[in-house]
């Protein structure tokens, strides 16, 4: 008897009933909502589309090599490097150029020449050593006292993995040293 005059308090009231069904959407809203995002899976999302490149045209012959480069990428092919010269290569070439230019030629005895222009550093630029590796060799040979100092620079140079000197090859790397260093070292500072 009880449970029916519970009834028909809830039933009679119209203001109870509504607040029941508000109660009732909101959990069942709730339950529905937590569903659907808990039964989303990486396979019921569509798949993005691939952003549209568009083809836009550059002038220059870097811009040229760069899009080769991508495209090369986007086919998944070994990339072609383009020739690159040193910041060191192209200070030389405008000074040498702006040189010429006027009438003169870069004296070779002062060591006022970019390092990459004097006889030593043409050698080993020519066994395919690197232009850092030069600069600070011929940097370490114009610090030194003596002419064995200067030979020692360069045998202990010779045995680096990268540079790789022996016989002909390092007695005459050893000769042009010591004679940049002396014509370096003949020279007063000023």
């Amino acid at each position: 008897m009880q449970t029916t005059g519970i009834l028909d308090f809830i039933l009679g009231d119209a203001l109870i009933l509504i607040a029941i069904f508000w109660i009732v959407g909101i959990v069942i809203t709730v339950v529905l909502l937590k569903r659907s995002k808990g039964s989303k899976k990486p396979k019921d999302l569509p798949e993005p589309k691939k952003p549209k490149r568009s083809k836009i045209k550059f002038k220059g012959h870097l811009m040229k090599q760069i899009q080769k480069m991508e495209g090369q990428a986007g086919k998944g092919k070994a990339l072609t490097v383009p020739p690159v010269r040193t910041r060191q290569e192209i200070i030389t070439q405008i000074f040498e150029s702006k040189t010429n230019a006027i009438g003169l030629e870069a004296s070779t005895v002062g060591g006022y020449v970019p390092v990459s222009y004097t006889p030593l550093a043409r050698f080993l630029k020519d066994r395919n050593v690197a232009e850092d590796t030069v600069s600070a060799i011929i940097v370490g040979i114009m610090e030194e006292e003596s002419e064995e100092d200067v030979r020692t620079i360069i045998e202990v140079a010779a045995d680096s993995p990268e540079i790789d000197l022996i016989g002909d090859e390092l007695e005459k790397a050893k000769e042009l040293a010591v004679e940049e260093w002396r014509n370096v070292k003949a020279t007063p500072d000023v």
